[in-house]
């Protein structure tokens, strides 16, 4: 219904008469949105009347069946009696909490000492009275129960609250990491159940009946294939993230039950937060339509909803070119120079950012693939030094490896010396533990430490601080006319030209073409 005095939808309804004489001085938690208003049931109160909050028909239906949902588990709580949270409960949902803080901030954390002052804060709440915990953590303990639409007595709550207030401890603490500029894999979350429900507890989002098949079961199915085809971890990462996101959006974990409705208010949910459209168009609706069509081959679903959903697609205004100037170029490759490692400082960052920059601005190549960089890459043929990017160190686009000629300054400036004296294994990256994860962590962290350091010099946010080599080496080749098959195998960019995709690119072609390739003059 709409109200007098006011363009907002209005959600409205009768408390049951068998509940009513129980519901005076009742606390609700009622969700709208992404917000939970607290009200108290009167003595006189019949009804429940809230504003949904917006103007928008189709979102005053989503909200208002939030709602509705979350009053009759009210009433039925009221009717049965509070229930109690299992332990394992109250972490799943402690966990829902911490993913949902990490979620908010991750892509733009802000400051680092912002957040390490949060955790301080948190800290000194946890370690105070009641009163100090509740304000600290009680809106979101109520803004997760109902989500829920839980209603549950104040032994179960108290635990909630003491839970919640660790798990946004350590998602401050994470987001910290990240404003720091690591995005190595979140080790903690994994240490939060998935949320299970015992017959007696009531929940507003659906279960799954025996032989469903959940969104999140899709990732796995389709990777076990994926990681056999030689897709990339990063690639699994993605999905994995965009299945668990959706699910936690819906409120439930059954594919079959998806609708392209729910993707579309997925997609404006996801913008409402804030996302930028590259990662919603370029990870989230991507990811969940490739699982769904997997799931449709594999007869593990009938439809995929994601497939006809898209978004607006808007143009980037650009402000400048995207390579680096010569003067900002100049200025990187002056600072790489002059890089000493100090104090406690790692060898193998300091050599990344000795060396990256250099190497990156002669060959045009992706910084991660720079950083993976292992001792028995760099080999000497005949009169040439060569380098192999493949994907057996680590991450390559399109999986793909190739060789590329060192240009004669960096041999001259003792790259290859350098290689000779360092010790087997990754030149850039000091890995704890053989596990792929612990190799993506030290990958991630070498990245992050470059942008960095790159940052020091060039801060305009409008180039980006690695890959604008890649744009400033396919500049500088087509000044210098080294043809555009040389140039594109000295890259790894794809050719479209079907004629390109004849003969081979020799090392002999591409050292004659790097040969052409002015030398960047540094103010030693």
């Amino acid at each position: 219904m709409r109200r007098p005095g006011t363009s907002f939808i209005q959600f409205r309804k009768r408390i049951p008469q068998d509940v009513l004489s129980k519901a005076r001085g009742v606390s609700l938690s009622i969700p709208v949105g992404d917000e939970v208003f607290h009200t108290v049931i009167g003595a006189r109160t019949g009804e429940i009347t809230v504003s949904l909050r917006t103007r928008d028909s189709r979102e005053a239906k989503e909200r208002q069946a939030k709602v509705s949902v979350y009053l009759d588990s009210v009433w039925q709580a009221l009717r049965e009696g509070p229930k109690r949270l299992s332990h394992k409960q109250t972490q799943a949902l402690a966990g829902e909490a911490y993913r949902h803080l990490v979620a908010s901030f991750e892509d733009d954390p802000g400051s680092p000492e912002v957040w390490r002052k949060i955790v301080q804060l948190q800290a000194n709440a946890m370690a105070g009275d009641d009163a100090a915990r509740e304000r600290w953590f009680g809106p979101t303990v109520d803004q997760t129960l109902a989500n829920h639409g839980f209603v549950v007595a104040l032994d179960s709550r108290t635990a909630l609250l003491d839970a919640v207030g660790q798990a946004l401890a350590l998602a401050s603490v994470q987001v910290a990491r990240n404003a720091d500029g690591d995005y190595s894999p979140d080790t903690v979350v994994n240490r939060f159940p998935v949320l299970e429900r015992s017959k007696q507890t009531r929940a507003i989002v659906k279960t799954l009946p025996s032989g469903s098949q959940s969104i999140t079961g899709l990732v796995e199915g389709w990777w076990r294939e994926a990681k056999a085809a030689g897709r990339t971890v990063s690639t699994y990462d993605a999905y994995s993230r965009a299945a668990r996101l959706l699910s936690e959006f819906l409120g439930h974990d059954d594919a079959r039950a998806v609708t392209e409705d729910d993707i579309i208010a997925f997609k404006d949910h996801r913008l409402s937060q804030g996302v930028g459209l590259k990662t919603i168009t370029g990870g989230d609706l991507p990811g969940i339509r490739q699982l769904y069509a997997w799931g449709m081959e594999n007869r593990k679903v009938s439809h995929n909803p994601a497939e006809g959903v898209k978004v607006a697609k808007v143009k980037k205004k650009r402000t400048r070119d995207p390579d680096f100037t010569l003067e900002e170029a100049t200025s990187i490759l002056s600072h790489a120079c002059k890089h000493q490692r100090t104090g406690k400082a790692s060898e193998h960052i300091s050599n990344a950012k000795r060396w990256v920059p250099w190497l990156c601005a002669y060959t045009g190549a992706r910084v991660g693939e720079m950083v993976q960089l292992r001792k028995q890459d760099i080999r000497k043929q005949d009169d040439l030094w060569i380098i192999k990017i493949t994907p057996e160190a680590g991450t390559v686009k399109d999986a793909e490896f190739r060789e590329v000629p060192l240009h004669e300054h960096l041999v001259e400036m003792g790259f290859p010396s350098f290689v000779s004296s360092a010790g087997d294994g990754h030149l850039f990256m000091k890995l704890f533990g053989d596990s792929e994860d612990a190799r993506r962590r030290a990958w991630r962290t070498t990245k992050n430490r470059v942008t960095e350091f790159v940052r020091e010099v060039v801060t305009d946010k409008d180039v980006q601080p690695n890959h604008g080599w890649r744009h400033r080496f396919r500049t500088v080749a087509r000044e210098v006319g080294i043809s555009r098959d040389i140039s594109f195998a000295i890259t790894g960019h794809e050719s479209k030209d079907e004629g390109d995709k004849y003969g081979t690119v020799t090392i002999k072609a591409k050292a004659g073409g790097l040969a052409r390739f002015p030398r960047y003059t540094v103010l030693s």
